[in-house]
């Protein structure tokens, strides 16, 4: 199988492109020797060929050419001194007796300027070849155009000019704003495989593979009907599989991607990524361009002063549904991996739910080869038993894809189900946000059926925030025969809501306002888990299709909510705000959450912030709102639940033990029994920030 990758970061830049140049003294060893080359030269030479080599320096090619049987041989470069020395070393001999002989009698090299070959005539040679000569001049664009213009006129038709090249953005756009752009020529691209020596490789820790590309611009008499660049990634002599790119940018795209991925096999090598930084891989099957098969994510320990031969390194394979979790989505929980496993770098590995996998042995056949180049050479040479695969038990897990569809505001979802430890879980999961679950709920046996059929478990809450968003229900203290409204903005798959219908035990009655601006979101919610399905008669819902920012603006004045919460995510993550998204948390919508709100009304916020100062911002505006702001971290998690209220019957929530405000919660008509250890710690980390 062949990979395509996609990196999370960019290193095929300038910056490093030179920095590593400066590394490599001699610039052939960068393209490769004539042996490397050949499988893909012989496939456009003829021995009866004439060839003209240009920028020949000292490199072997030339002479490795015509010692084939490639004779009708002519090199060429500016510098005398170095014409003079090929000449030396490859065009004559000494016999025993020190007399001088000719050899290589077709091998011509020449003192000549390439841009004014004022002595070769038009039509001259069937093939020109230059190995990295138009790398090193192709920083000025007019010198270029007057090189492929030279180029051009003494080539023959239907002769090849051979390019090699580590095609760098600017080499790339020149070559093919030329050739491309011109309706006569056909341009064809190939990866070539440098292999490497053993001094190479024993040292392959601190130095990056540079991927060699060999372009053949083929010239034809007559204009071509269709005009597009063919890449082979994969040389197979025996069947050639090209791909089409109609533009330069598409192509560039391509090869930038290919470099970036050997340089980031360097960084990972020779561990010069942060520890905590969020480095991961998309791996691509070429069947499949677009849905990636692996996601590789990169993790590493400061060793610099430890020993070379003490060093773990492992692979770990997430099982199938359980890549969601703390442990594997997050740095932090890869890190703790990590430790557990007494490693020192790892690739955690996950799958993705539109790919099928066979078993954890076939993973590991197909991800052998391709996780190596991340690892040093002397652990990775076939006899080393120091790069480990791991998983959590031999099962890959189970996953079945039950419905997929596009929203216009969400994006690519799905709805799984999974197994985990023998119970099986339905989800909901937003492409755009592969590390959220945006709703899971349980499955289970139902009983009631004649067949073997499973339900929604109402009963159950999977997210620790949802459990204490509803146990913060319970610090209202009002009597038990009121009538009660509640506001939630973002409905997700409904499960929260349906947890309430089935686990609250009210004497009263309560109305449950779901606003949702996805229309697709109710669709699946309804469908798939069950949502506003018979609930008790006490209790109803209503479904509101409007953004929930409008729904607050348009419904001041009317009747009040004795608890307005927010559950929604943000589609923006780079400002470091996860949830909501920040229009919920500007002034003038605070204030209307507070205006909306009754008397002793409580304002519950999901808010999930990776940004210190974000954070410390909207806490600062809440609490020049509202009289008392309460918060709770929650362990290991990025949400944090905030708590809002202007009520002034409140103060056993700041003052009192969690014994007393356990006892006090305990007594509401909002308590929920199931929920009791989950109340008892939110007692105990429940904080003020008045």
């Amino acid at each position: 199988m062949s990979i395509l990758p996609k990196s999370s970061k960019e290193f095929a830049t300038k910056k490093y492109w030179d920095q590593f140049f400066r590394k490599h003294r001699d610039p052939f060893e960068w393209y490769g020797d004539y042996e490397d080359l050949k499988p893909i030269l012989s496939k456009y030479l003829k021995k009866t060929d004439s060839f003209l080599v240009i920028g020949c320096g000292n490199s072997t090619l030339s002479v490795d050419l015509y010692d084939d049987g490639y004779c009708d041989n002519t090199s060429i470069d500016i510098s005398e001194f170095v014409i003079e020395k090929m000449n030396k070393k490859y065009k004559t001999s000494f016999d025993n007796q020190q007399k001088q002989s000719n050899i290589r009698e077709r091998l011509h090299f020449e003192c000549m300027d390439m841009f004014e070959m004022k002595t070769i005539e038009d039509e001259s040679f069937h093939c020109i070849i230059d190995k990295g000569t138009f790398d090193a001049v192709a920083s000025d664009q007019l010198d270029s155009e007057k090189l492929f213009d030279e180029l051009s006129r003494v080539l023959k038709y239907s002769g090849r000019y051979i390019c090699i090249s580590l095609l760098q953005e600017n080499v790339l756009r020149i070559l093919f704003k030329w050739f491309h752009l011109r309706s006569n020529w056909i341009c064809r691209v190939h990866r070539c495989l440098i292999r490497k020596n053993s001094s190479e490789t024993d040292h392959l820790e601190d130095h990056v593979e540079f991927p060699v590309f060999v372009i053949v611009f083929i010239k034809m008499r007559m204009q071509l009907s269709s005009n597009s660049i063919e890449f082979n990634l994969d040389w197979d002599p025996i069947q050639l599989k090209f791909e089409k790119f109609s533009s330069i940018e598409d192509f560039a795209i391509k090869i930038k991607a290919i470099q970036d991925l050997e340089f980031l096999k360097y960084f990972i090598r020779s561990n010069k990524i942060e520890p905590n930084e969020n480095l991961f891989l998309e791996l691509y099957n070429q069947s499949n361009p677009n849905d990636w098969r692996y996601l590789f994510h990169f993790v590493c320990k400061n060793y610099s002063n430890q020993s070379k031969q003490s060093r773990k390194f492992f692979v770990f394979i997430v099982p199938q549904g359980r890549e969601h979790e703390w442990l594997f989505s997050s740095v932090k929980g890869r890190q703790q991996l990590l430790q557990q496993c007494q490693g020192d770098k790892m690739i955690v590995v996950s799958l993705n739910r539109k790919h099928h996998y066979e078993n954890m042995e076939a993973i590991k056949n197909e991800l052998a080869d391709k996780v190596l180049d991340f690892f040093p050479n002397k652990y990775r040479n076939g006899t080393s038993n120091r790069i480990t695969f791991i998983s959590i038990g031999d099962d890959i897990g189970q996953r079945t894809l039950i419905w997929e569809g596009r929203s216009e505001i969400n994006g690519m979802m799905f709805v799984e189900d999974i197994v985990i430890e023998k119970e099986k879980y339905r989800r909901l999961v937003f492409a755009q946000n592969r590390n959220l679950i945006q709703s899971e709920a349980k499955l289970i046996e139902d009983k009631k059926s004649a067949r073997s059929k499973t339900r929604i478990d109402h009963q159950f809450l999977s997210c620790n925030y949802h459990q204490l968003i509803a146990i913060s229900l319970s610090i209202t203290q009002k009597p038990i025969s009121n009538r009660y409204r509640l506001l939630m903005i973002g409905l997700g798959g409904g499960n929260f809501i349906n947890f309430l219908t089935s686990s609250l035990k009210i004497n009263g009655s309560l109305e449950l306002v779901v606003v949702e601006i996805d229309p697709m979101i109710e669709e699946v919610a309804r469908k798939y888990f069950d949502f506003g399905k018979n609930p008790p008669e006490n209790i109803e819902i209503k479904i509101i299709l409007q953004d929930g920012l409008d729904y607050l603006s348009r419904s001041i004045g009317t009747q009040k909510f004795d608890f307005i919460i927010f559950d929604v995510d943000s589609k923006n993550n780079e400002l470091g705000l996860s949830c909501p998204p920040e229009p919920f948390v500007k002034f003038d919508c605070l204030k209307r959450v507070q205006s909306n709100l009754t008397e002793n009304g409580l304002f519950i916020l999901n808010l999930v912030c990776r940004d210190g100062d974000i954070k410390k911002k909207i806490h600062e505006k809440i609490r020049s709102i509202f009289k008392n702001n309460f918060f709770y971290d929650i362990e290991d998690d990025l949400n944090e639940i905030v708590i809002a209220t202007d009520s002034d019957q409140i103060d056993w929530l700041k003052r009192g033990n969690s014994d007393v405000k356990f006892d006090l919660m305990s007594k509401s008509c909002f308590y929920i029994d199931r929920l009791e250890s989950t109340c008892r710690k939110f007692c105990k980390g429940i904080r003020c920030f008045n």
